[in-house]
């Protein structure tokens, strides 16, 4: 009777070891290698060039002067024109990040070229290249735009805007203020989406936002008559 049991036992055994050899190939039928990873869209890639360091993680949204946005792209680029008190120019910068399905930024990261030292840096840079920052500063974050231009990117495009900030993070270009200035910097991002600087790339920054809007096709809407 007891070799009976024995043997029935070590059947059953047998029986159960392929059986959960099955259940755990079923539990993982999708090899790891073939499973596609899909970036967040609600977390900046570069939480340093948010507006977190001045109170904003989420940045604010601005009234669109021209907006070049394709359905299904899941990215952007903008480029934004604000008041300087140290130049009447005033300044431009860049602000990219994901979109949503409406086509609306889910994330914005704030990217700038603008010289240290104040208006020390300032007037210096009309005579030498000056050092320069490219971190987003409280006036970016918080003063009014004059104007600003949105292009959405595709996913291809997006990385390749995100190399070129690492880069230029990791290697600050120099701003000269009739060389490589704000403006020349913006614009150099924009490349990605294949536009182009205007054919006077040394207006003011308030007139080359026009200008560079002109330039690539697209124009301010025409305002609305009163009835």
């Amino acid at each position: 009777m007891l070799n009976t049991a024995s043997n029935a036992s070590t059947s059953f055994k047998m029986f159960l070891a392929p059986a959960f050899a099955l259940s755990l190939a079923a539990c993982q039928s999708t090899p790891p290698a073939s499973v596609s990873v899909t970036p967040s869209a609600y977390a900046a890639e570069m939480p340093e060039l948010t507006c977190a360091a001045h109170g904003s993680v989420s940045g604010s949204a601005v009234k669109l002067t021209a907006n070049r946005t394709r359905p299904g792209d899941p990215a952007y680029i903008e480029f934004r024109q604000r008041l300087s008190p140290g130049i009447p120019s005033g300044h431009m910068y860049a602000v990219f990040g994901r979109l949503d399905a409406n086509g609306n930024p889910v994330t914005r990261q704030y990217n700038g070229l603008f010289p240290k030292g104040s208006l020390l840096g300032l007037y210096g840079g009309a005579l030498i290249p000056m050092p320069a920052e490219l971190k987003p500063s409280y006036a970016d974050c918080h003063f009014a735009t004059g104007a600003a231009y949105r292009v959405s990117l595709t996913e291809a495009q997006y990385q390749s805007l995100l190399g070129k900030v690492r880069a230029n993070l990791a290697n600050p270009p120099k701003w000269t203020m009739f060389g490589f200035n704000c403006n020349n910097y913006a614009a150099s991002l924009g490349s990605v989406a294949g536009l182009v600087e205007p054919s006077n790339s040394a207006l003011p920054s308030f007139a080359y936002i026009y200008a560079y809007i002109e330039a690539n096709g697209d124009k301010k809407p025409a305002a609305r008559k009163r009835t």
